[in-house]
């Protein structure tokens, strides 16, 4: 069985694999409300999810989280820690800036990073100075993973979901890996076979845009609050997708595929060039 819902601020494919199509249809809606649960609650797009209301109070009051954005947060504080800091959810107002987020007209907040963050002793975030986040770099890798949990908790033998790209295959299902060329989007590369497994890919073709004369992207460098300029796609294969989704950041602003963190989180880096 096959679905296909707007979700994450893209098209969601689900595919399971199941006999009874009773079953299937319980699988495959088990996994959606795993994924609309994620949006609810990390999505800066809507005034009560966590994040927005860690972005408007955090730097006054401890602010109380979900169990599923604790988890995202946390790994976004590993994975900023092991990259040195190239992964930095809190990029956010230099998106607004150049209006690829709502400029909600919070206070001004020229030290945001995912760094000022930490929990207090009831498991409540606050962050020592004004921060914006911006959980797009990872939450929907991580919408990902917890719909394929759900999907097989629910009684899937295995499947497949694609988020706009970000890819998982689990059970018995496999999936063919299809990367855009950067230089031609609608033209796609065959990459290999995915099984058990996630992909995810990063790039420029999409989200540049134009603002005050320059060329801006999605893709922005945390030291030095620059957009990057090349033409590449960075794509990575993990475990889990949340990882994938975070780690095409890293493996783009560095644009070396042979940082240490890849192999300490069983990461695997392809760059393409323009063909």
């Amino acid at each position: 069985m096959k679905s296909c819902r707007p979700l994450l601020g893209t098209y969601v494919d689900i595919r399971v694999h199941h006999a009874d199509a009773n079953i299937a249809l319980v699988t495959v809606n088990a996994g959606f409300e795993a994924i609309f649960r994620v949006q609810q609650l990390m999505s800066v797009f809507d005034p009560n999810s966590d994040i927005s209301r860690i972005n408007r109070l955090a730097h006054r009051q401890s602010v109380p989280v979900d169990p599923w954005t604790r988890d995202v947060l946390e790994l976004a504080l590993d994975l900023h820690a092991a990259s040195d800091g190239l992964f930095d959810c809190g990029i956010a107002p230099q998106l607004a800036a150049w209006g690829l987020l709502p400029d909600e007209q919070h206070e001004p907040a020229p030290a945001s990073s995912i760094a000022n963050l930490h929990f207090n002793d009831v498991g409540h975030v606050v962050c020592i100075a004004p921060t914006r986040l911006d959980l797009g770099g990872i939450a929907k890798g991580y919408a990902v993973d917890r719909a394929a949990e759900a999907i097989l908790a629910a009684g899937a033998t295995g499947g497949v979901i694609n988020a706009g790209g970000d890819l998982r295959a689990f059970g018995d299902a496999e999936e063919a890996i299809y990367l855009r060329d950067p230089g031609n989007p609608e033209q796609l590369r065959f990459a290999g076979h995915l099984r058990d497994g996630a992909c995810a890919t990063s790039a420029t073709y999409y989200s540049r845009r134009k603002h005050s004369g320059r060329e801006v992207s999605a893709l922005i460098n945390p030291r030095t609050r620059q957009p990057l300029a090349n033409r590449r796609s960075y794509s990575i294969i993990a475990p889990r997708c949340a990882l994938a989704d975070a780690l095409t950041k890293v493996l783009a602003l560095s644009d070396n595929a042979s940082l240490a963190i890849f192999s300490r989180y069983d990461a695997h880096p392809i760059i393409l060039d323009q063909s």
